[in-house]
Formats: structure tokens, sequence, C-alpha cells
């Protein structure tokens, strides 16, 4: 039983994903994975306070889910969970077992039949509950501890199952048990999440919410609109929080003054019979930016998470760009790619001058845009390029001496252009 085997195999359903339902793939590639003998089945779990990671029982993967299409769409499924973020919503509920009962018929309407084992939890397996499809966890939950407290499952726990009761009635009764497996992959949530103290959860939220994010980014309009209503409600709400500060086509114009780099774009226009013009030619101009992440202790995760945000439009809009990590040196540098860094390096003290100095004797950028709460000495390093600071929304307040001190341009983000 080999885990490299295994998590090549993970790697195979990645694939699938990406080609079939492009936002799962992308999602699934943000998630760390693990084959661990000592999970019950292939789930969800935290690894960490702010991680979140699918876990594969080597014997499950091998056994119960032989067959490829029980693989694509367990995985699926479990992507499902996050992203309609279920595991944050555990605490919640108080009768844990109906919440994951209502959890899976939620997720589970939105997989292929024919890619779930047997025993998966399904819509129709309720009918006689008369309940409505496409409908969110709270919704099953409910309809689910009403039927329950009629008596129908026989018990107050649902250990024992209904007398004479009809089939949907039954199969909650037998879901309440304890017995059945595909429950079981949730019962860490309930364990971990309760575990979390307040700012563990806010970033765990944060985490989640960057992975959503990322991965819409990646897939066009025509896939959003593939997804769950509830899951397109909610990236809604994700697009409003990760809006750029500024329009970063009006920003990179500033920088337009100091650049003399170009480059050729081909077009498919002809030849010019009159002229004898080379054809198809445009001269385009590409910024060639220098951006420094501040990565020092009084940044928090969430604030580094807006960074890369930032930059990500900085990016889409055409820039080169070159980021270096930073705190009282530079502690990392790296092209961008479109992608943010699963971590960050530094978490010491402030200081600006290293990226300045970086810039005016290596890099010789058209500007520089530097993210930070904005707590340090002003440099003393003069730069020879253009420079815009985007403080953080709770950083350094305007119009104090060291805000006056920075040299360019000033961002509170959240607002617009200052002097």
């Amino acid at each position: 039983m080999s885990f490299e085997r295994i998590l090549k195999e993970v790697t195979s359903v990645t694939i699938e994903l990406l080609l079939q339902e492009p936002f799962f793939g992308h999602f699934l590639t943000g998630l760390i994975k693990e084959v661990n003998p000592h999970v019950p089945t292939l789930g969800v779990r935290l690894d960490g306070p702010d991680a979140v990671q699918l876990s594969i029982n080597p014997e499950f993967w091998d056994k119960e889910l032989a067959r490829k299409e029980y693989r694509y769409g367990v995985i699926k499924h479990e992507i499902l969970h996050i992203a309609l973020r279920h595991i944050l919503m555990v605490d919640r509920f108080s009768h844990k077992q109906l919440f994951n009962i209502a959890a899976d018929i939620v997720v589970n309407q939105y997989v292929d039949k024919g890619q779930l084992p047997e025993g998966a939890i399904l819509l129709e397996q309720f009918r006689d509950f008369k309940m409505d499809p496409g409908q969110d966890v709270g919704y099953y939950y409910k309809r689910l501890l009403a039927e329950h407290r009629k008596g129908n499952t026989g018990g107050s726990s649902g250990g024992e199952r209904g007398a004479g009761g009809n089939p949907s009635s039954q199969r909650l009764a037998e879901l309440l048990s304890g017995e059945n497996e595909w429950l079981q992959r949730h019962d860490e949530w309930h364990r971990q999440i309760a575990n979390l103290t307040a700012a563990e959860r806010s970033n765990l939220e944060q985490k989640i919410d960057s992975i959503i994010h990322t991965a819409s980014e990646r897939v066009g309009e025509r896939e959003i609109g593939n997804l769950p209503g509830e899951l397109k409600s909610y990236l809604k709400t994700i697009e409003e929080r990760f809006k750029p500060s500024l329009d970063w086509r009006r920003a990179l114009r500033l920088f337009a003054s100091s650049s003399n780099r170009t480059y050729l774009k081909n077009t498919i226009r002809r030849p010019s019979k009159r002229y004898g013009t080379t054809p198809g030619i445009k001269i385009r101009h590409k910024q060639r930016l220098l951006v420094a992440v501040d990565t020092s202790g009084s940044v928090s995760d969430p604030e580094v998470q807006r960074f890369f945000s930032e930059i990500y439009q900085i990016w889409r809009h055409g820039a080169e760009v070159l980021v270096v990590e930073c705190d009282t040196a530079i502690k990392r540098q790296y092209p961008y790619r479109g992608h943010s860094p699963e971590f960050v390096m530094g978490r010491g003290g402030t200081d600006f001058n290293a990226p300045l100095e970086f810039a005016n004797q290596h890099f010789h950028p058209d500007g520089i845009v530097y993210f930070t709460d904005g707590y340090a000495l002003a440099p003393r390093v003069e730069s020879r390029y253009p420079v815009m600071w985007l403080i953080t929304p709770n950083g350094l307040p305007e119009h104090t001496g060291i805000w006056d001190e920075l040299p360019g341009r000033k961002v509170k983000m959240g607002a617009g252009l200052r002097g």
C-alpha cells in the first residue's frame, strides 16, 4: 500500500476535476492532502487552527473507492462541504447527527448519483418528509428535527428504529443509530471547531474565503453559473470583500511617465499594400513594478491575504510584478504569476529601507508599491523611483508625522489616493 501512489491518484482526480468542473479542481489544488491510516474514511479536517486538509484512509481509498468515479464524487462531496462552509457551522446546531445528515443532503444534490458509493445520504431517501430541493443546511436540519421530534424515529437519541414508520422515518432512524460511515467523517469537525479561539476561527474563515476566491478567479463566468445557488450567492459576498482598494488601471498610469519599457504584440491585420509595412505590430507599454509586502509581526494573516488580493489586481492589469517579502530586511523575492504563496516569511520588526535600496541598486523598476500597516520610521533611503504606499485600514493614521514623511503617494486601503 503506497502512500505516494495514492497521492498520485488524487492528482489524477484533480486533473479530471479541472477538465470537467474547473471550480472544484482549482479548489482542490488549494487544499493540503495527506494519506493517513488513522482517519476512518476520507474527509476534510483541520491541519492546525487555520488550514484545511483532505485526509485519506488508504484502505478506504483502495477498497471502497476502487472505482475512479467514486473517487471523483467523494472528493467533490468533501469540497462542497468546505465551499458551503459546513465545517464552520457545526457548532450552531445542537443535534450534531441531524446536522451531519442535513449537510450531506445538501452536497449530494450536486454530485452525480453514479459517482457516490452505496450508503450515500440522498434527498430522495426522505420523500415522505416533502422537503424541497436546492435548500441550505439550516432548512433540512429544521425539517429533520421536526420529523425526529414527532417520534417517528423511535426515541430522542435515534438509537432505535421507528416501528411501522414510513421509509423516510426508517432511513432517518437508521442514520441516527450511529453506524453510518458517511457521517463518521464529520465527527472530528465538531471537536476541532469547538477548540478554536475566536482569532483562530477568524483566520480559518479567511483561509476558506481565500481558497474560494482564488478558485472563482481562475474560472470564467460560465463555470460560476453552474455552481449551486447557495455557493454563487456567497461568492458575491466574497467578491465584495476582495474588491481592490483602487482602480489599478488608473493607479498604474501614475507610473507611465517614468516607463520606457515596451514590447511588441502581433495582430491579425494584413500587410499594407500601399506602404509595404510589417503587418499587425503594436507597441505596448508594460509596467515593471517592485511590490513590497510588509510581513512584520504587526501585520495579521488576513491583512497579508488582503495585500495579495490587491497584488492580483495589479498583475491582472498587465504589470510585471516582483514581490519582496520584508520585515526589517528582505526575506524572500519572487516574480508574481497570479497565485498567492502558501505562507510568507518574516514576522519581525519593520524597516522600510531594504526594498527601496534593492530597487535603487538591483531591480530598477518603473515604480514601487509598498503594502504595510505603516508603523515604522520613515525611510532613510531616497527612492529613485515613484513610490505608492498602501496602508492597512487599521494602520498608520492619515496626516500624522510619519504619514507625511513617507515619500510619494499614500493610499488608505478602502479609500482613495492621497498626495
